[in-house]
């Protein structure tokens, strides 16, 4: 639990400062990862995540980029999968 949330932390602050980045530069092209490597998918792949939840997973992670959930709310669903028997 706390891995993904310091990998969730990690993930929202990178996408905060692409964001800045291609404000100030006037681009839409700023890219701080590589194209091929999506951070979300690969975490959500090494935590072997249902394909029943993954859709799931995704919304509540891009809420909490939004700034429309608290980490600690994400990680609460998260941790409520884990407890349902699921691997995450």
């Amino acid at each position: 639990k706390q891995l993904v949330g310091i990998i969730l932390h990690m993930l929202k602050d990178i996408y905060n400062t692409t964001s800045n980045l291609e404000t100030a530069l006037q681009s839409n092209s700023v890219h701080i990862l590589t194209r091929s490597f999506d951070p979300y998918q690969e975490m959500l792949e090494t935590l072997e995540t249902p394909e029943d939840k993954v859709d799931f997973l995704f919304q509540l992670i891009k809420l909490y980029v939004d700034d429309k959930m608290t980490l600690d709310e994400v990680l609460m669903e998260f941790e409520q999968i884990i407890s349902s028997g699921e691997t995450v």
